[in-house]
């Protein structure tokens, strides 16, 4: 009701709407009239037309404390959450929450978890995510920006630090010069200087996450300038974005078409910045024009994305220096991809880069550009298409293709045959959960992955294109997938959102995300792939031939003995889950977990997956008790 009286007021609403809206909350006829009454002289007189809304104006003047400077100059910004965990100092910006409903808060009970929840925001929505956590824990949500910033994704990380006629004096929760902890996994790290500037610093803040290439960004926000008053000025967003969607050198463009034109065996080796250049049309269309074959996103270490269909007859898979098809490229085309200037001795590499920092940083680069993706890709085809005719061009990319095809197709063939060989066994293989996810997933499925399986489950599942949207990290560091998954959904609300986690992540994480998940009731499916081990780490470390290898001894990564039961942990934070140890079940948990997310309920499903690979077979670990070591029992 209070909102209808003031869009009254603001002389947004006649006066017989406002009476129409008055009735509809329960108010008699006589008394809506007579309050339109009272209010006649403020507002629309009777039966005078309201005036049209006045654009909002860019430049706003605030006044209040630096709490209420900071989430206006968010909220200006259009800022639609934040990702927190409380502390005693920053309550002056919760404060200014509490009036601003534009801005939604998001609890997560665990520094990091809050992270990875704005940073799988982020990588869906395209929007900077903005944490707010406390002071003294900032090293637990380092552990996540190292993800954010490796992967050049937005965020705004702050917290409020102590104030600053207290600094230097070893206070309660002090660290001195914290602030500088975050340099070396930030775009920018600063600390708010007065309140008179709090609005200025955040502005600037947001500028450099989301200037392109992008990257995680931290505040110190002293308490004393979060509570003390000022007035200034607060920005729209449009008056500090800088978009970076620069177009190639055109030149350089042609030069790179010709090349790609004469040459007898082209490669094109794509990453994830044409993924957050929305570049995925455009990348289709210049590998069909020029009949390439594509490689580069096989879900290894090293890509957050898939940004070219994986079921595409030119996808041939992980991009190598040395890769047995095509063979070795005469020309190499490296798009967006940071590890993708791959070239070997007598290749011709062309470079194209969001990012000028890694451009050229390890290999010699032939011709380089420094673009947005999108636009590169458009200006290569369209160069491409004024130097042949259609049919010379048709002709050549026939011929290139017809290879690509048939390597494609032969490599698909192989990888379904060893699947469903290993569909019986028990535990369940991770082939066969890859046929099943790929047959029970909706085609329009967030796949959101903190778990190694490129070389086993990926290959198994269509990504990209009209098929699932990948999610992952490119350093992997564990703990990341559940708390993303919910980021994810959050900002894409009405597709499923599955997130993949080995319980190794699960248990560098912990259960948090779960709270979040059962709080705001988010439908997101957990999928836990519990080998009690971590087995990818064991197989590296192994296929050195080291001393764990020949004595047969697994040190470090068996994690059984516990074993945990990740469903009835679920089940603590009041989220349904199951335990799924047969191949024959999954098809009915799949259905189950399903049926959850259509209700609006996250479902977690506990899958217990073969080990894999040297000494997998063994439960060995070095033993010790410490209950042993009692020289009377206490």
């Amino acid at each position: 009701m209070k909102q209808l009286i003031k869009d009254y007021l603001d002389q947004g609403l006649s006066r017989r709407q406002l009476v129409s809206g008055l009735s509809a909350f329960g108010m008699s006829t006589v008394a809506a009239k007579a309050v339109a009454q009272n209010l006649a002289p403020l507002g629309p007189g009777a039966g005078q037309a309201a005036s049209p809304p006045q654009a909002p104006s860019a430049v706003r003047e605030i006044e209040g404390n630096g709490g209420k400077l900071f989430v206006e100059q968010l909220k200006s910004a259009g800022v639609e959450y934040i990702f927190f965990n409380p502390s005693t100092g920053d309550h002056p910006i919760f404060d200014a929450l509490v009036d601003l409903p534009e801005i939604k808060i998001i609890k997560g009970i665990q520094e990091g978890a809050v992270t990875a929840m704005a940073d799988g925001y982020a990588r869906a929505s395209g929007r900077t995510g903005i944490v707010v956590v406390a002071n003294i824990g900032l090293p637990n949500a380092m552990t996540q920006m190292v993800n954010t910033f490796k992967d050049q994704i937005p965020m705004l990380v702050a917290v409020a630090s102590v104030g600053q006629n207290e600094l230097g004096r070893d206070q309660w929760q002090e660290v001195d010069h914290h602030e500088l902890m975050t340099e070396p996994i930030t775009k920018w790290f600063w600390q708010a200087q007065s309140t008179e500037a709090m609005a200025e610093t955040t502005r600037r803040a947001l500028k450099f996450a989301s200037t392109p290439p992008c990257g995680p960004v931290f505040l110190s926000l002293p308490t004393n300038t979060l509570e003390q008053h000022a007035k200034t000025q607060v920005w729209e967003r449009s008056k500090f974005d800088v978009p970076m969607r620069i177009r190639p050198d055109k030149e350089d463009v042609e030069k790179a078409a010709r090349m790609l034109i004469e040459a007898k065996n082209p490669l094109l080796s794509v990453g994830d910045e044409i993924t957050w250049c929305r570049g995925e049309k455009e990348l289709i269309e210049l590998a069909e024009l020029l009949g390439a074959p594509v490689a580069g996103e096989a879900g290894s270490l090293g890509y957050w994305s898939k940004p070219f269909p994986t079921r595409h007859p030119l996808y041939i898979g992980t991009v190598l220096r040395t890769m047995r098809f095509p063979g070795k490229p005469d020309v190499l085309l490296n798009l967006g991809n940071r590890w993708g200037e791959n070239a070997s001795p007598g290749t011709k590499l062309i470079s194209i880069r969001l990012d000028p920092t890694s451009l050229a940083r390890e290999a010699p680069v032939d011709l380089a550009m420094v673009a947005d993706l999108k636009l590169a890709m458009a200006d290569l085809s369209a160069a491409i298409r004024s130097m042949a005719t259609a049919s010379l061009l048709k002709d050549i990319a026939n011929k290139r293709a017809e290879r690509a095809r048939a390597y494609a197709a032969q490599m698909q063939q192989e990888r379904e045959a060893i699947a469903h060989a290993l569909t019986d066994s028990t535990p369940i293989s991770m082939e066969r959960l890859g046929l099943e996810l790929e047959k029970n997933l909706d085609r329009d499925t967030c796949y959101v992955a903190d778990v190694d399986s490129g070389k086993t489950m990926d290959p198994l599942m269509a990504f990209g294109g009209g098929d699932k949207q990948y999610f992952g990290t490119g350093p992997n560091v564990l703990g990341w997938g559940m708390a993303a998954g919910f980021g994810v959904k959050l900002a894409r609300p009405d597709v499923p959102v599955v997130s993949v986690v080995g319980d190794g992540s699960f248990l560098f994480s912990g259960p948090q995300p779960l709270w979040s998940m059962a709080r705001y009731k988010a439908p997101v499916t957990v999928i836990v792939l519990n080998n009690h081990s971590y087995n990818n780490e064991r197989n590296r470390i192994w296929n050195g031939a080291g001393r764990q290898f020949e004595a047969a001894r697994d040190m470090t990564c068996y994690n059984g003995s516990p074993d945990v039961d990740f469903a009835k942990t679920a089940e603590a934070f009041g989220v349904e889950g199951e335990t799924v140890k047969e191949p024959a079940s999954l098809a009915g948990a799949f259905s189950r977990a399903k049926a959850a997310m259509v209700e609006g309920r996250p479902y977690l499903l506990d899958i217990h997956i073969k080990r894999e690979g040297l000494g997998a077979v063994s439960d060995w670990y070095p033993p010790y008790s410490i209950a042993d070591l009692r020289t009377r029992k206490v």
